[in-house]
C-alpha cells in the first residue's frame, strides 16, 4: 500500500462506494465504473412512483424497478468492462481494502477517487512518461493502459510495463471526447426527429490580419513500423445511414462549406472549400497510390434510377456565375499523364474499350498502335472521346 494520502493534497476527494463483486481482489488505484444499468438497490427499500405522483410507496426490496431512481446506480461499482466504461466513477483509493479478495458470497464497502483533474495514485501496467503518457480504462482489466477509454494522464515517470503497479496521474477524463452509451451509440430521441440537433458546437469569430486562426487543429505523429492490419487516419469520418430515404435531401458524411461574403483583390489569394495537401520527402522505393485525394466506390448495388458517380462538379449556387474551368490543373513540377485508368477495359460495362489496331484506326497511315474510345454521357446519350496510341501529326 502507498503511503500517499490527501492530507497535502486538498483537490483530491475521497468518497465511500460498495465494490459489487464477489471473489475479485481489489488494488490501490484499481479503475472501477458505476453500476449504471443495476436494478439492485442499495438500502433495502423498494420505491414504486406513479406518474400522476412525486412521492412512491416503499416496500421491503432489494431491486428498485428501472425508472424508479434506483440509488444502486450510484453507490455501487464494479470492475469496467465492455458496457460500463462511459460511466467511470474512480479509482481506488488507499485503505484495508487492499489486496483483499472479495467473498464469493458479497462485495465490499471501499473509497475511491472521483475524477476531478486531481492528482492520484493509478495503477497502470505500461511505461508512463510525465506529462505525456495516457492512461486508459478497459474491458475487464483492474489496471489502466493506453487503449479503452482514457481517464488521465501520467503525473510521473516509471515503468510499469513489467508488473502492474501505482503511477501518479492526473485523474481527468473530460480532458478527453468519449461520447458513446453501454458499447453502443448514445441516441437521440424520438421526439426531437424533426429538430436541427448540433451536439457539439464551435462558433467563433476572429478579425485576424496577420497570423493564423485555426479553430480547430488535430495533429498526429505516427513514427512506428506498420502491418497488413495497421492503418493510420487524420480523421476517420463514419456514418452509416441505415433508414428509408425517398424523400429530397442531402445526406453528406463530410460537409466542408466555404461562404465568401468579404472582397477578393488579390491575385496571390486561394479559396478552397477544400484543400488536400500531400506533402514531405520519404523515402519512396515502393507504393501502391501516392495521392493526395481517393476517391473509392464501393457501394454493392447501383440505383436502379439516377446517376452513381464517383466525384460530382456541379455550378449550382444560390449566386451562380459562369465558371471559367470545371478542373485547373497546375503542373509547374511537371505531371507524367493527364489520366491513369487502371483495369479499366476488357469487361463491357468499362467506359474504355479497344477499337483496335492498324492505318485504319490510327490517326495516320504511317502511325501502328491501338485505337480507344472512352465513353461519355452528354444529354443522357452516350458520346464518345477517342484515344490513340502515340499519334504523329498528317503531312500536309
Amino acid at each position: 500500500m502507498s503511503i500517499y494520502n490527501t492530507a497535502g493534497n486538498p483537490r483530491a476527494h475521497r468518497i465511500r462506494v460498495f465494490f459489487n463483486e464477489t471473489s475479485t481482489k481489489i488494488y490501490e488505484g484499481m479503475p472501477v465504473c458505476y453500476a449504471f444499468d443495476t436494478t439492485t438497490n442499495w438500502f433495502g427499500g423498494s420505491v414504486t412512483r406513479t406518474p400522476s405522483a412525486d412521492a412512491g410507496v416503499v416496500s421491503a426490496s432489494t431491486t428498485t424497478a428501472e425508472g424508479s431512481q434506483n440509488e444502486g446506480k450510484y453507490i455501487l461499482v464494479e470492475s469496467p468492462d465492455a458496457d460500463n466504461l462511459h460511466a467511470f466513477a474512480g479509482v481506488v483509493a488507499p485503505g484495508s481494502w487492499c489486496g483483499v479478495t472479495t467473498s464469493s458470497a458479497k462485495g465490499r464497502i471501499i473509497d475511491i477517487y472521483i475524477p476531478n483533474g486531481a492528482i492520484v495514485p493509478v495503477r497502470a501496467d505500461v511505461a508512463c512518461t510525465v506529462g505525456k503518457t495516457i492512461l486508459s480504462v478497459n474491458n475487464g482489466d483492474s489496471a489502466c493502459n493506453t487503449t479503452g477509454r482514457p481517464i488521465a494522464i501520467a503525473a510521473e515517470t516509471v515503468d510499469r510495463s513489467s508488473t502492474a503497479g501505482l503511477v501518479l496521474a492526473t485523474l481527468d477524463p473530460n480532458r478527453f471526447i468519449w461520447q458513446r452509451g453501454d458499447a453502443a451509440a448514445l441516441v437521440v430521441d424520438d421526439n426531437e426527429a424533426t429538430s436541427t440537433i448540433i451536439l457539439n458546437h464551435v462558433y467563433l469569430n476572429n478579425s485576424q490580419t496577420a497570423g493564423s486562426f485555426v479553430p480547430f487543429m488535430i495533429q498526429s505523429t505516427h513514427d512506428g513500423n506498420t502491418s497488413a492490419t495497421s492503418h493510420q487516419y487524420g480523421i476517420l469520418d463514419y456514418m452509416s445511414l441505415e433508414g428509408t430515404y425517398d424523400q429530397a435531401g442531402y445526406n453528406r458524411c463530410l460537409l466542408a462549406q466555404l461562404n465568401l461574403a468579404g472582397t477578393l483583390n488579390s491575385g496571390g489569394a486561394h479559396f478552397y472549400a477544400i484543400m488536400a495537401q500531400l506533402s514531405g520527402t520519404p523515402t519512396a522505393t515502393e507504393v501502391g497510390h501516392l495521392a493526395a485525394l481517393s476517391v473509392d466506390l464501393s457501394v454493392g448495388v447501383n440505383p436502379t434510377t439516377g446517376n452513381y458517380t464517383g466525384i460530382v462538379i456541379a455550378n449550382n449556387g444560390a449566386n451562380q456565375t459562369q465558371v471559367d474551368s470545371a478542373i485547373t490543373i497546375y503542373g509547374n513540377y511537371g505531371i507524367n499523364h493527364l489520366f491513369d485508368w487502371e483495369s479499366c477495359d476488357g469487361l463491357t460495362a468499362n467506359f474504355i474499350s479497344n477499337l483496335g489496331t492498324g492505318a485504319s484506326k490510327v490517326i495516320t497511315s504511317g502511325t501502328a498502335g491501338t485505337t480507344y474510345k472512352i465513353k461519355c454521357n452528354y444529354g443522357g446519350s452516350d458520346v464518345y472521346l477517342i484515344a490513340y496510341s502515340d499519334p504523329t501529326e498528317a503531312a500536309n
